[in-house]
Parts: C-alpha cells; structure tokens; sequence
C-alpha cells in the first residue's frame, strides 16, 4: 500500500452550532456543543488514512487531560503513535469554532500550545518517518523552523512535498523553493501574494506569483471550485452537495490530494478525487469524524466524472 508522511498539528476540537457567528461583543445562544479530534495536520492525516493509503504522523501534544483522548482518536482512526511526541510542559492544542447552522460557515480561533514546541532536531531524529513514501503533507499550523526541516528533508529523500500554507503566518518565501505542490484556499492565497483573489483573473494571477517559487498552484475557492492552471484554464465547479459544516473540507481536500498521488494518479484526477472528497466531508458535522471513506469517494468520484 502505498504512503503518505504528514507533518504537523493535532489539537482538540471544541466545536458548537449558532444561529449566526457572534460579532464583537456578542454573546449567541448556541448548541450543539461537541469535542472531538482536530487540527490540521491530524484532519489532514486521517483524511489520506481514509482515502486508502498508509500514513505517517508527527505531532506533538501534552501531557494533560487530553492525552488518553488523543491516543483513543489515533487508535480509531488507525494513524500510528510512532511519532506522536509529548511535550512535558505545554498542553495539548485547542481549536474554538463556531459553526453556523443556517450554511455551514465557520470561525475558528487556534491555541496550538505543544504544537509549537516541535524543533528541527526532533524532526531530524525522526527522519526515518519519510522512509519507503511518496509524499510528504504539511501545513503552518505547527513550529515554522520544524516545518521547514521537515520540508528540507523529505525533498532531499525525492518526496513529492505538498504544503497547505494554513493558517498563514509570517514566512520566508524561499521555504516554498523545495515545494513541489502548494495548496492554499482564495483567503491564504491573498495573504501570501497581496493579491484579492475572488474570480478566476485573479487567482490566475495570484497562482503566477506564486509559481515564481513552485511547479504547481492549487487555489481552493470554496463554493467557487478549485483553479489550477496546469489542469484547466478555468474553474473547476465543485461536486453538488447540501452542506452542513465547512469545517475541515480544505483539510480533507489536502489529505485525499496528497493520498491519490501516492496512488499513482495523475494532477487532474487527484483534484478531482479531492474535490469530491471535500463535498462529502461538507454534509457531516465535524473535522477528522467527517472525513468519507476510499469506497465512498469512488462511489461519488464515479457519480460526478464517469468510469474511473
């Protein structure tokens, strides 16, 4: 079976339902109120897991309450805990979000806390992680100068490097030279260009800039579709669903990407499996528990785009 390394976040979820997303200063009445495993990295990790591949997940996490419940959540999900790191000092990481239940929209704050404490070295001492894979997946929601080393040396083993710049922060943009896929959504894509991407002009244009540094642009733009010049000149419709929770859709899109690579699919009909990957995690409340299984993205990938 073929493998997928992801370097990364795990943090908790604290997730409730609102009739609307609360302004300053406001208090909204809310509920549902549900935790379940999260993060980034995690979301993104499970997602692969799900779409059929092996996978590879560091992460670093507390020694607090959250511990038992993390390891529960790798066991379930069938992530190995080989390169689950515990921190002695901080706490595992928290992810606030409010989700809107008229449309799915959300809003998120993220305390990655032990997330942060991941270094250089320990990425080092655990390079044996990158052995017998194809890909390597990471994102910004953990220690930068550890993402950056862990990007180094999965391009110096031949990995396909895939980065999800999420959440955006501030970054030398020669990291991106050993990238050979950049995944960012129309919001990370502004940030990192200075360029408001809203229609295919400028995301054509946003993806030009940042082709000065890698091979390969991807521009999610939620309800939008997906731009990537390399497939289409235009933009590719998303996959029709009745959306409950957006939530972790960019995470499922990055993880199921990142695992039909590593199946030996080509660029389009990876994006195409994300695409219909991230549609179905739409229609489910929730983040790393929302993530569809191999057989149900074939069922929808056969449904949306014929024979495989």
């Amino acid at each position: 079976m073929s493998k997928v390394v992801v370097f990364g976040s795990y943090v908790m979820d604290l997730t409730c339902l609102a009739p609307h997303i609360p302004v300053v200063g406001e208090t909204v009445f809310s509920g549902p109120f549900k935790m379940g495993p999260g993060g980034k990295g995690f979301n993104q990790a499970v997602a692969a897991r799900m779409a059929g591949v092996n996978v590879e997940f560091m992460t670093k996490i507390g020694k607090d309450l959250f511990n038992s419940y993390v390891k529960d959540a790798f066991d379930k999900f069938k992530i190995s805990k080989k390169y689950l790191l515990e921190s002695e000092k901080t706490g595992t990481g928290v992810a606030l979000i409010v989700v809107n239940e008229n449309n799915g929209a959300n809003a998120i704050a993220v305390a990655p806390e032990a997330c942060n404490e991941l270094t250089p070295d320990e990425v080092k001492n655990n390079a044996g992680m990158f052995n017998d894979s194809k890909v390597f997946l990471t994102q910004f929601e953990s220690n930068l100068q550890a993402t950056n080393e862990a990007i180094n040396i999965a391009s110096e083993k031949g990995l396909l490097v895939v980065l999800n710049p999420a959440p955006v922060k501030e970054f030398d943009m020669k990291m991106l030279q050993k990238v050979n896929i950049i995944i960012p959504n129309e919001v990370e894509a502004s940030q990192i260009t200075g360029i408001q991407v809203k229609d295919r002009e400028s995301a054509k244009k946003a993806s030009d800039k940042l082709k000065e540094y890698v091979d390969t642009v991807i521009i999610t733009l939620g309800d939008n579709g997906v731009y990537c010049e390399k497939v289409n000149e235009e933009i590719l419709p998303v996959c029709s669903v009745k959306t409950i929770d957006t939530t972790g859709a960019g995470d499922a899109f990055a993880g199921i990407f990142s695992a039909y690579m590593a199946k030996g699919r080509n660029l389009e009909t990876s994006i195409k499996y994300a695409m219909v990957g991230a549609a179905i995690s739409t229609t489910r409340f929730g983040t790393s528990p929302s993530m569809p299984e191999e057989n149900e993205i074939e069922k929808f990938y056969r449904e949306s785009f014929g024979v495989i």
